[in-house]
Formats: structure tokens, sequence, C-alpha cells
């Protein structure tokens, strides 16, 4: 059986991974906007809940960015500057927030007939989405280790929402097994 060659990546290809990073800052800052909606009866309250998680993108994402660019560069000039471990570590935090206010925001449903939640919950399913996109995007570039990056729960429901990234674990582990 022949070895697949790498693919060879275009600008172009480049440059939509390094906008889908930069994506997530935009569903951060939609995310941060619904503190100011009429709906909210404590903005305040309502601004600890998504601040948190808000600053974690933001933070995270500029290390993606980053760290995209240094894999992009290093795709040109064959030298590794990018850092696995931190790319992992900034998507793991992400996620690791992402539960977290998930979590927070179960409780205060529980606690008031919140509307926070009904506000926020399009603007997250956003975020979770575009987090599958570059998640994708590291791993096809990088491969990434997913499971140091979340917990095997969130692994399978990753692998059932997005078919692209369970094709691609399937196809890596199977060049592991040649």
């Amino acid at each position: 059986m022949a070895t697949p060659q790498p693919k060879e990546y275009t600008m172009d290809d480049y440059k939509a991974g390094y906008d889908n990073i930069a994506v997530l800052c935009d569903h951060a800052e939609e995310l941060l906007s619904t503190v100011e909606n009429s709906a909210i009866a404590d903005p305040q309250t309502h601004l600890e809940l998504v601040e948190p998680l808000v600053n974690e993108i933001a933070d995270a994402s500029d290390i993606l960015s980053e760290e995209f660019l240094l894999i992009a560069e290093s795709k040109k000039t064959r030298t590794s500057k990018f850092s696995k471990k931190r790319i992992e570590a900034a998507l793991r935090r992400i996620f690791m927030t992402l539960n977290e206010y998930n979590q927070n925001i179960k409780q205060l449903s529980h606690k008031t007939t919140s509307i926070a939640g009904s506000i926020t919950t399009p603007i997250i399913k956003k975020i979770q989405d575009q987090l599958d996109t570059v998640v994708a995007i590291f791993f096809e570039f990088i491969q990434i280790s997913l499971q140091s990056i979340m917990n095997k729960a969130e692994l399978d429901a990753l692998k059932a929402r997005n078919t692209r990234i369970a094709m691609m674990m399937h196809q890596f582990s199977m060049s592991q097994q040649t």
C-alpha cells in the first residue's frame, strides 16, 4: 500500500484557517453584547456569567492565531517553530471554560426563570460549531491530540457532530497502524 502524500496547502487554505480562528472572537463579542440586551434583568450578573468565556476565547484565539501563523510559516520553511502543546492548552482552556459556562447557565436556569440561557444558547451553539472547525483545522495541519484537549464524552460528541473530524481521526489511526 502506497503512503499517501502530504497535502500541499495554498495561501487560500492558510487564510481560510486563520479567518476561522478569528471568527471565534467575533462570536465571543456577540456573546458579550448580550449583556446589553433589554431582556436581561440583571446585566451585572449576566456579565459575570459570560465574561470568563469571552476572555478565555479572546486569549486562546490570540495564541491559536499566533501558532497558526507559525504553522503556515513552517510549511514554507520546513522548520517547525509552532508549539503543539501551546495549541492544545489553548483549545483545552476554551473547552473547560465552555463546560463551566454551560454548568453555570444550567444552575441559573434551575434557580430562576432566567432568559439569559435562551438569549445566549444560539451564540454558544455558534461558538461550539466554530470551535469544532478550529479543532479540525489544527488536527488536519498538525494532528493535535484531541484526547489531551477534551474528555471522552466531549470527543465522542465532537465526532458525532462533525463527520469530517471523525473521518480524519479514522484516517489518522489507520495510518498509524501501517
